[in-house]
């Protein structure tokens, strides 16, 4: 390849990159609706696939087709009802879920209900993995705000939409009143994880858990003080 041509796909490259981080000025965050467009499903997804698979994953159905039943849903933690959505060009590009324990409890139970429709007399084995996921992941204390199911498009990662959709539900949750913002990472995710840390976030706990298929899953817990 000549050097004409490698000049030519560099600047595409930077032109592409400067023409993507100038659109997050135009970037709309908003709690989301039923009719969103976008890859809403598989943002959630990839904030933590392994676990979602362990949960949800069976013979003849995937993960992903649960998480996009409960987004539509009016319950479940999953459910549009606790999401925020980073919207570009009537796209939904970056996904977060927000709760408090009050959150919690009402919609936990709702994602009880969404099994037991989903999987019908097969749900027990999908609860029992659901139950085994709490080792990991915990319950919001009192005055604590909780972020799950942080994506964004992969196409659009670098360019600064994750941190404004993260600080501006961080200033949300400072004039609401939260003490403090907690979040789970994969160990397996040290991106997200460096992202968190940028945005003032700081690891307080390492937990894992070995699963019934026998491999192990951990996480870090990060929390960030208001």
């Amino acid at each position: 390849m000549n050097t004409d041509v490698l000049k030519q796909q560099a600047n595409d490259s930077t032109s592409t990159s400067q023409s993507n981080e100038n659109s997050v000025d135009e970037l709309e965050i908003r709690f989301a609706n039923k009719d969103d467009l976008g890859n809403i499903a598989e943002l959630m997804y990839s904030s933590g696939a392994d676990l979602y698979d362990y949960i949800y994953n069976t013979a003849n159905r995937h993960a992903l087709e649960y998480i996009q039943m409960e987004f539509l849903s009016n319950r479940g933690l999953c459910s549009h009802k606790l999401l925020t959505v980073a919207i570009l060009d009537g796209k939904v590009v970056g996904t977060g879920t927000f709760w408090d324990r009050d959150g919690y409890k009402a919609m936990s139970s709702g994602s009880t209900l969404n099994m037991i429709r989903f999987y019908g007399l097969r749900v027990l084995p999908r609860m029992l993995r659901a139950v085994d996921s709490m080792k990991l992941m915990k319950p919001p204390k009192h005055d604590e705000l909780y972020l799950a199911n942080f994506g964004v498009d992969p196409a659009l990662r670098g360019c600064g939409i994750g941190s404004k959709l993260l600080n501006h539900k961080i200033e949300q949750a400072r004039a609401d009143g939260y003490r403090m913002v907690s979040l789970d990472v994969s160990t397996k995710n040290p991106k997200a994880e460096a992202l968190y840390q940028r945005l003032g976030f700081a690891v307080t706990d390492v937990k894992s858990m070995t699963g019934r298929d026998g491999n192990e899953y951990a996480c870090k817990k990060m929390e960030l003080f208001l």
